[in-house]
């Protein structure tokens, strides 16, 4: 666990634990994106620990606890506390987690730290969901985000209720239902061999199972060629290897000779200098 991960999950533990066990994944990428940026903004955890107790507060009031809560000393003098540094220099916005679409600023588009903090998808006729930026885009590109790309949780207008989830080369799933046993529409991918002949091929739906090939020890564009061509959705991961040459395939997952769905996600990963 990196120092930054660290640091965003000690500000998450303010939060009860039924809302982490929710959130906490998708919020710590969020914050981690945060801490990178501005390293030693006090808004921020002043921020967070006042949402935090806002949750709290809100769980309380629904339990018999909450009149010999309300009185608790410390708890009064912690969001005096907070309150006075709000108000006295106005360090944080009680806002909460920003939501929106995502912003239009050609030609160089806008940047990472710019984005609301939850972009505004489309999942169906006169129906928006809400998903973490990290899901979407990536402050120093694609190749050292490990979420842009993935599976990415869908939540309500509220950001707390989750609606499914957006699977790449599928489309919005709703919760409960199961990607695999959807309609789809008929895909096609072009794919390139070493010596520049193309192929067309036609993607099937993702209720067609595949068996995956071995490609470990393959120089890249091959491997994910034939892993594209076979119907698949190719997730890029780089990573150092002592044993495999710079530009080849050291892992996939699932690995070779895994049935899987047509559209599924597989992770590559690809051996990059040290």
């Amino acid at each position: 666990m990196t120092a930054t991960e660290r640091r965003a999950r000690r500000l998450l533990s303010w939060y009860p634990r039924s809302w982490r066990e929710t959130h906490e994944e998708e919020f710590v990428a969020l914050l981690e994106d945060s801490i990178v940026d501005r390293p030693f903004w006090p808004g921020r955890s002043l921020n967070i620990v006042l949402s935090a107790l806002r949750v709290r507060s809100c769980e309380l009031r629904a339990s018999h606890r909450r009149m010999l809560l309300s009185s608790s000393v410390p708890l009064v003098v912690l969001v005096a506390v907070i309150g006075f540094a709000t108000n006295g220099f106005g360090l944080l916005s009680l806002s909460g987690p920003t939501k929106g679409g995502m912003p239009y600023s050609p030609p160089r588009g806008v940047a990472y730290n710019k984005l609301p903090d939850y972009l505004s998808v489309y999942i169906g006729p006169n129906d928006i969901g809400y998903t973490p930026k990290a899901y979407v885009s990536a402050p120093n590109g694609p190749d050292n985000d490990p979420l842009l790309g993935r599976i990415a949780p869908i939540f309500a207008s509220n950001l707390t209720t989750l609606l499914g989830h957006e699977y790449p080369g599928i489309g919005f799933v709703p919760l409960g239902s199961s990607p695999w046993s959807l309609s789809c529409t008929t895909e096609r991918v072009t794919t390139e061999s070493a010596g520049g002949a193309q192929t067309i091929t036609t993607i099937p739906c993702p209720s067609t199972t595949l068996v995956l090939p071995n490609v470990v020890g393959m120089v890249t564009p091959t491997a994910v060629g034939e892993l594209s061509g076979l119907g698949v959705g190719v997730v890029i991961q780089n990573v150092h290897s002592s044993s495999i040459p710079v530009g080849h395939i050291v892992s996939t997952s699932p690995r070779g000779g895994t049935s899987v769905h047509a559209r599924q996600q597989v992770i590559v990963d690809i051996s990059v200098p040290n």
